[in-house]
C-alpha cells in the first residue's frame, strides 16, 4: 500500500472501508499494461465531482501515480485499487484471485446509496467481502424493498435465457468491462436492458458476471432462489470476446 496527501507527501494508507471516498480496481496484465485505464480514471474524478470531494487530482497526476505505484508492485499482483478520500490518494495491489472463476452467489438484501459511484462508504457491501472465499463465492444484491437482481459486491450481471439477454441498467454501477462488451452483446445477442426479479431467476439458463476482477465469469448456483446454471455456452463466448478486449488493450 501507498498513499499520497494533496500535497504529495508520503502518508499511511488507511483502511478504506467507511471512510468518505471513492475508488476503483483496476486489472494488470502479464506485460504491465493496464487495459481501459483512460476509462477507470474518468470514471474515478466523475465519481469525485459527484460526491463533492474537497480534492480531485487531475487524471495526469493520477496516471503518473498509478504508473509509479504499478511498477513496484509484486509480479503476480494483477489488480491495483485506487482510493481518493478527502485529502489522500491511496494505492493498493492484490493477486487476481477470481479471475474467471466460476462463481457460487449468495444473495445480500442491500440498496447502495448511489450505485453509480464506487464509494468507500459502502462498508456493509466491501466490507462484508471478507466473509466470503471471494476467488469462488459473491454476494448477489437483492433489493430489499423491490425483490430485484442488480449486480453483485464485484461485478455487473447479464442473465441468458437462449439468444436473449437481460442486463441491468438502472440502480447499478455502469460497469467499465460491461461497457466494453456491450457492442459485442448488442451485435451478437438480443440485449434487453432490464433488472430481472428473484422469482424470474428459474427462467434463466445462464448468468454471467462482468467486472475487473472477474473479467467474465459463470455464476453457478444461487441456491437461496433455487436456482443453478444450465451450461456455459453463452459464458464462453463472452469470456471469448473478452480476451480478445485484453489482448488489443
Amino acid at each position: 500500500m501507498k498513499a499520497w496527501n494533496k500535497d504529495d507527501a508520503p502518508s499511511e494508507h488507511p483502511e478504506p472501508w467507511g471512510l468518505r471516498g471513492v475508488f476503483s480496481t483496476l486489472k494488470v496484465l502479464d506485460n504491465r499494461v493496464i487495459p481501459f485505464c483512460e476509462s477507470y480514471l474518468i470514471r474515478l474524478i466523475e465519481s469525485a465531482k459527484k460526491q463533492a470531494m474537497p480534492w480531485i487530482p487531475d487524471i495526469t497526476l493520477l496516471e503518473q501515480k498509478l504508473a509509479q505505484f504499478s511498477s513496484e508492485i509484486s509480479p503476480d499482483h494483477g489488480l491495483i485499487r485506487i482510493c481518493l478520500f478527502e485529502d489522500l490518494l491511496g494505492f493498493s495491489s492484490r493477486p487476481a484471485v477470481s479471475n474467471g472463476n466460476p462463481v457460487e452467489g449468495w444473495l445480500l438484501h442491500y440498496r447502495r446509496k448511489d450505485p453509480i459511484i464506487k464509494s468507500t462508504e459502502d462498508k456493509d457491501l466491501y466490507g462484508s467481502l471478507g466473509e466470503l472465499e471471494i476467488e469462488k463465492e459473491d454476494w448477489v444484491i437483492i433489493d430489499p424493498k423491490d425483490n430485484d437482481l442488480r449486480e453483485t459486491a464485484t461485478s455487473n450481471l447479464i442473465f441468458a435465457q437462449g439468444n436473449a439477454l437481460i442486463i441491468p441498467e438502472k440502480w447499478v454501477l455502469n460497469g467499465i468491462v460491461l461497457q466494453k462488451l456491450m457492442p459485442f452483446l448488442e451485435e451478437r445477442f438480443s440485449v434487453t436492458r432490464a433488472i430481472p426479479k428473484d422469482q424470474d431467476i428459474t427462467s434463466f439458463d445462464e448468468i454471467i458476471l462482468c467486472g475487473t476482477g472477474r473479467g467474465g465469469a459463470p455464476l453457478t448456483t444461487l441456491s437461496e432462489l433455487g436456482w443453478s446454471s444450465q451450461g456455459d455456452e453463452i459464458f464462453s463466448e463472452i469470456r471469448t470476446h473478452y480476451e480478445e478486449l485484453l489482448r488489443s488493450a
